[in-house]
């Protein structure tokens, strides 16, 4: 079974005082990893948001909070940068995420990836999808692509919302592939928005078709009359079948239509065939697939979804205290400990139970709140 879903955190700044530390206790943790189911079952584990949120725990990020995913995977990107594990990070939050697309080809040819075009693709569609084809009142604002040596990879978006101060994650998998309809792994969240427009939801696969078929038959200025009809019809009219109408009542300023159509957008994706097509033609960004959805949905009586598609460890301390502080050194011998197990793996059976004897030890060593 797939779920699909968001998870809503607080955004937080603020420094990270043990970031270093995470970076040493990252690479390790992740050389474990690598090292017992593999590079392409480790990126895999991205794709898991309950997982991610448990590594942000451990590493000292709190668990309701932004920081986990920009903090977390900017420490394991420089952790991973230039090392001999056959794992990259792509992109960041802001000017890294912008770079990701340049970056690919450098970061990925030290792991042996020469051929970088479908990297690319899914990077800029799976930001799209949730920016624009997903509009629950959150704008991406962080992305970031795990890849292994032999092309295997995770995506993790980030969006916020800065009225709300609330940030949501999304989460892919190249096990689903990079599409529109049903596409994330899993997305989490403690509270849901009043209303969505969710055209990734197999629910909306009429209006999508619909959105094609319009874009097709009708010129630029006809889609503008269209819209026109649509901002009257939403003043005054009532519908009987609600389920897949907008429930005007509650509808934020975010979801209402677009003043206008770009006649030019509208142009350049006259002859697409596929609606991921539609979200990867220059200049059609959130607003006017979300008029084109609106016309397709008030004026040609496509199904479509308002519903928001929704559905936490700490092993070192947290950076504001909750529970207690990070203990750095404690980061720091874990580092240590888990890079002598991993090659004590590679020893003589006599050799390995002396490490397990020392593992032991070393649990018991901890005090009972960060054991």
């Amino acid at each position: 079974m797939r779920f699909t879903g968001s998870a809503t955190l607080w955004l937080v700044d603020g420094p990270v005082p043990h970031f270093p530390e995470m970076v040493v206790l990252g690479r390790e943790i992740l050389r474990a990893l690598v090292d017992a189911v593999g590079s392409d079952a480790a990126v895999q584990r991205f794709s898991d948001p309950f997982w991610l949120s448990a590594l942000a725990c451990v590493l000292g990020l709190e668990h309701d909070t932004s920081g986990q995913t920009t903090v977390t995977l900017k420490a394991l990107k420089h952790a991973l940068a230039g090392s001999d594990l056959p794992v990259r990070i792509l992109g960041g939050k802001g000017l890294e995420m912008r770079k990701a697309q340049l970056e690919a080809a450098k970061v990925l040819g030290e792991i042996g990836i020469e051929e970088v075009g479908e990297i690319r693709r899914v990077m800029k569609l799976t930001a799209s999808v949730d920016d624009a084809a997903l509009q629950d009142s959150h704008d991406v604002y962080f992305h970031a692509t795990v890849v292994s040596e032999s092309g295997r990879w995770a995506v993790i978006n980030q969006a916020m919302n800065i009225e709300k101060k609330t940030a949501r994650r999304y989460h892919w998998s190249s096990e689903i592939g990079a599409r529109v309809e049903e596409p994330h792994t899993e997305i989490l969240s403690d509270q849901s928005a009043d209303v969505v427009l969710d055209l990734t939801s197999a629910l909306s696969s009429e209006t999508r078709k619909a959105v094609l078929e319009m874009l097709s038959d009708s010129p630029p200025s006809r889609l503008n009359e269209d819209l026109c009809q649509v901002k009257a019809i939403l003043k005054k009219q009532a519908f009987l079948d609600r389920e897949y109408r907008p429930p005007m009542t509650v509808l934020p300023e975010n979801l209402l239509p677009p003043r206008r159509l770009d006649e030019d957008s509208i142009r350049r994706a006259k002859y697409v065939s596929k609606f991921e097509e539609l979200l990867l033609t220059p200049g059609c960004g959130a607003a006017t697939v979300r008029g084109l959805a609106y016309i397709a949905v008030l004026l040609y009586g496509s199904r479509v979804s308002w519903q928001d598609p929704v559905k936490f460890t700490y092993a070192f301390g947290t950076k504001s205290g909750r529970p207690y502080y990070v203990n750095k050194q404690a980061m720091v011998k874990s580092a240590e400990f888990l890079r002598e197990v991993v090659l004590g793996s590679r020893m003589a059976e006599a050799d390995k139970i002396t490490v397990l004897r020392r593992l032991k030890s070393f649990a018991e060593s901890l005090d009972p709140v960060n054991h």
